[in-house]
Formats: structure tokens, sequence, C-alpha cells
């Protein structure tokens, strides 16, 4: 006797896979069950929320400098103040995916341990997803920033062409480049041709009125400006003594940029370990960590 066995066909679902899920960030193709870009290994969260007719299209913000710069401390400081901030306008972080920089980074601080930088692969960077309501309640913008690999970034410079990296750049709306404070006062000039090399770099793109960088915002963040008076003080002046090149090509070749200057840690020790040099926060003690995305905001309009 044969026992006959019935089994539902599930072919109709094989529909999801014939059509893509583009990228927010890249606009590669990606089946609508992945949860990274197989590209650029975006969240593909992204996507979706940026999807939502509630709110209105994000714009992306690249966070850019050069390997020890101190950008995940800053990035993750700045998430921490976003979160806690009690003025009339109020930061959200869409999706878990955006607070897990924020944790990180607060724990190391917390354990008096500077964060570790960056991965190389992309996979392994931490991407925010910012919604900002203005004070009235009805205006509403969204943000989204990754932490890129200072090491990626450098290797890009030097002409490695990654195509994820410059679609990307082709669609961020403006830029906050950190430049550390402690290399540049002991005279190392890699800060000043990082800077002058990015710029150049960016200039490369497209020179159409409203898409070249040329007319996009950027701000220039000294970082680990606790020990530099002179930098707090007038980080104009600052820049235009200690970053002339970076300075010079700022003045002639960009319309909308400003100097800041921020710290993360109120004071630090510098030890010498297995004969690798190392810095250790004694103190957290947030200085100007707010201010370069304020200006950022009003410049998006």
């Amino acid at each position: 006797m044969t026992r006959l066995v019935y089994s539902p066909l599930d072919s109709y679902e094989l529909r999801h896979y014939a059509v893509d899920i583009p990228c927010f960030v890249c606009d590669g193709g990606n089946r609508h069950d992945a949860e990274r870009c197989r590209h650029c290994y975006a969240p593909l969260a992204l996507t979706y929320q940026a999807a939502d007719q509630r709110t209105k299209k994000p714009q992306m913000l690249a966070v850019l400098g050069p390997r020890g710069a101190g950008k995940t401390s800053y990035l993750g400081m700045l998430c921490d103040c976003l979160s806690r901030q009690r003025d009339a306008s109020q930061a959200v972080w869409r999706g878990a995916f955006s607070v897990s920089l924020q944790q990180q980074v607060i724990a190391q601080l917390v354990s008096q341990h500077f964060p570790p930088s960056t991965a190389d692969e992309a996979e392994r960077w931490n991407w925010n997803h910012l919604q900002i309501t203005g004070p009235n309640r009805r205006r509403v913008r969204e943000l989204i920033f990754p932490d890129m690999s200072g090491a990626v970034m450098e290797r890009e410079l030097d002409h490695q062409a990654s195509p994820i990296t410059r679609a990307f750049l082709k669609k961020c709306a403006g830029a906050i480049i950190l430049l550390d404070t402690q290399r540049i006062d002991r005279g190392d000039p890699a800060p000043d041709f990082f800077a002058m090399k990015l710029l150049s770099y960016l200039g490369e793109f497209s020179t159409k009125r409203g898409v070249s960088w040329c007319h996009k915002p950027i701000a220039f963040l000294f970082t680990k400006s606790d020990r530099a008076q002179a930098c707090i003080d007038s980080p104009r002046a600052y820049a235009e003594a200690h970053v002339p090149g970076a300075f010079r090509q700022t003045m002639s070749s960009l319309r909308r940029f400003e100097f800041f200057a921020a710290s993360v840690a109120g004071a630090t020790i510098d030890l010498e370990i297995a004969g690798a040099p190392i810095s250790l926060p004694l103190r957290i003690e947030p200085r100007g960590i707010r201010e370069p995305l304020a200006w950022m905001l009003k410049q998006l309009g």
C-alpha cells in the first residue's frame, strides 16, 4: 500500500529573489533576506528605513581621518552626547545597529582605555542612522554616517581606487575631516599632507554646481586638543599656522568650511608598553563634540 504525502509548493516565494533590493549607500543589488549589502556591507536596514514615506530622505555625512586621529572616539562620544542632550531638539537612533558604536566606545572609555582602531574590513564597520527633531517638532532630519577605517581611506588616497568608497562619497552631503593635534604639535607633517590629498581627491568628483565638493560644507576638526590651548582658543588661526598647505588649499577651493577643536579626555597619560607608545584617558571630559555637527546641520539647511 502506497501512502501519499502532500507537500505544498512554496515556489511563489522565489519571486522575492527575482527582484534585487538596491542598497541605499552604493545602489548595489541584494537579496531581499540579506542583512548587509554584499557590495559595501552597509546594513540593508538603511534601505528600508530610507524608504519610509513618513520621514525625509536621509542625508549621508562622511567623517574622515587618517589612522589614529581619534575618529572612533569622537563618533562614539558624539552619539553619547546627542542621546543625552536636554535642549528643545531631540536625537533618536534608528535601528539597533546604530547604538553599537556608542556602546563600545563608552565601555572602553569607562575602563580608562581609548577604543581600538577601526578594522579595515568593511563588514566590521559601525553605521549610524540618526533622526533629529527640531524644537518646533515639525522638522525632522536624518543623517547616516559610518565609522570608516582611517587606513582604508589612506590607501584610497594613494589611488588604490575603491568603487564603493567613491560611490559613498559621491552621495555625501558634507564631510567632517579629523586631524590629530598631538601629531601636529610634534611637528609631524602627515596630518597636513592627508588633508591636502583628501581635498584634491574630493575635487576629482563631478564639477557640476551643487554636486561638486567645492560647494558642499566641510568641517575641519582638530582632535585631542586638550593639550593645545592655542587650538581651542582659535582653531582657524591654529590651522593657518600649523597646517598651512591644507589651509591655503581650503581658502582657494572651498566655499563653505569651518575649523573646530574637540577633545574627549580632560587628561591623558602617555606610557610605553612592550616598546609601543600608548595613551590612556585619566578623566573623560568631552569638549567641542557637538559643535561641528551643529554647524553642519545649519549648512545643510
